[in-house]
């Protein structure tokens, strides 16, 4: 026991047989005995990356998201010394991606999956939290589709909510409450984006990953806004109300709307793209999550916190997008079992059921 654990933590654990990686089964640390390391609480009141976690083999949350965006357009990776100018054909492809913010915000829709056409009556209702349960279950259940999407996201392991099946939706109401509720049906509602079709150039996995990132994230922030620390932990999360936490949600659900968009109208990839430009197209992207979010009518609120959120809040949206991107990573073989290991202990102690979700992804996919 005790040398498998050394084995995790020096990160020499041996491939899983055809080079996959090593992913542990459910409810692991039972199982096994493995707790993961404890939390170092000076990580919860800065998620900058320090000296130390730039020189080791520990990705910090910058290289993690560099190294999605490497690996989803297929670029080389950075190094020291590379040129950061743009190319010709670079600086023109993010002139018209900018030029393309001013049309209206509803023609970048066409380059995402059409969505429920219930859509505005349920955001009207999910807005509201006056709005009488019997309300919402009528409106989820006059979408069949919908109906059967609330159900399968509540009985996933990425939604976590209990571990035996839900079968309707007044069971599901009655379970969750209105609260609960609302972030199940909207994830429900979105859910077609998951739907991509393949782009040229584009790695055909991780764009299949890009929605589960999102939702998983999304699930992520969830867990840490109901965490409840222990006697004697000082809570580092700042104050949220429940509708300020719905908002949070759904910017987090949607900030990656924006970058179906973006590939959609066939973007730059290959070896030869230039730092500079990944860095660009990095930034387009909330912008046009945020364009799309206006087009589909959604709370100011969250467009806003698609965009510019407050410090502390940013905070939480950062943290949960660094883990929820390092899973994705670790799925598909670039990040190894132990990273992920590391970088979930560098997390502040709110987050401590978050590993389970990388966890459960994996299973279910």
């Amino acid at each position: 026991m005790w040398h498998w654990l050394k084995q995790v933590f020096s990160g020499s654990l041996p491939p899983a047989e055809g080079g996959r990686p090593i992913h542990a089964k459910k409810d692991h640390r039972a199982q096994r005995g493995l707790r993961l390391p404890p939390h170092d609480p000076r990580n919860a009141q800065s998620f900058e990356p320090s000296e130390a976690a730039l020189e080791s083999h520990f990705p910090d949350p910058e290289a993690v998201s560099s190294l999605f965006y490497e690996k989803l357009l297929n670029a080389s990776p950075s190094q020291k010394g590379v040129s950061q100018t743009l190319t010709a054909p670079e600086v023109a492809w993010l002139k018209q991606r900018t030029d393309d913010l001013k049309e209206t915000p509803t023609r970048l829709t066409n380059y995402v999956p059409r969505l429920p056409n219930i859509l505005p009556k349920l955001m009207t209702a999910l807005k509201n939290p006056a709005t009488p349960i019997r309300t919402l279950t009528e409106l989820i259940e006059s979408d069949p589709t919908i109906a059967t999407q609330v159900l399968r996201l509540i009985n996933s392991p990425a939604m976590r909510i209990r571990h035996d099946n839900v079968t309707s939706i007044e069971q599901a109401v009655m379970l969750l409450g209105f609260s609960g509720m609302r972030e199940v049906v909207a994830a429900a509602m979105f859910s077609p984006i998951a739907v991509s079709k393949p782009v040229s150039g584009i790695n055909p996995l991780l764009i299949h990953d890009i929605w589960p990132v999102s939702l998983r994230a999304a699930n992520a922030l969830r867990l840490a806004l109901r965490h409840k620390p222990r006697p004697g932990e000082e809570s580092t999360l700042p104050a949220i109300d429940e509708n300020l936490g719905f908002d949070l949600y759904l910017s987090v659900l949607l900030e990656h709307t924006g970058l179906f968009a973006l590939l959609h109208q066939g973007t730059l990839n290959g070896p030869f793209l230039s730092p500079a430009f990944l860095k660009r197209f990095r930034a387009l992207i909330p912008t046009y999550s945020a364009r799309i979010a206006q087009a589909w009518g959604l709370p100011e609120n969250t467009i806003r916190l698609i965009c510019s959120p407050s410090p502390d809040l940013d905070r939480l949206r950062r943290e949960a997008r660094y883990f929820s991107l390092a899973c994705a990573l670790n799925r598909r073989g670039y990040l190894d079992q132990a990273q992920i290991l590391h970088l979930t202990r560098a997390l502040p102690p709110y987050t401590e059921e978050w590993y389970d979700l990388c966890v459960g992804t994996h299973e279910e996919n």
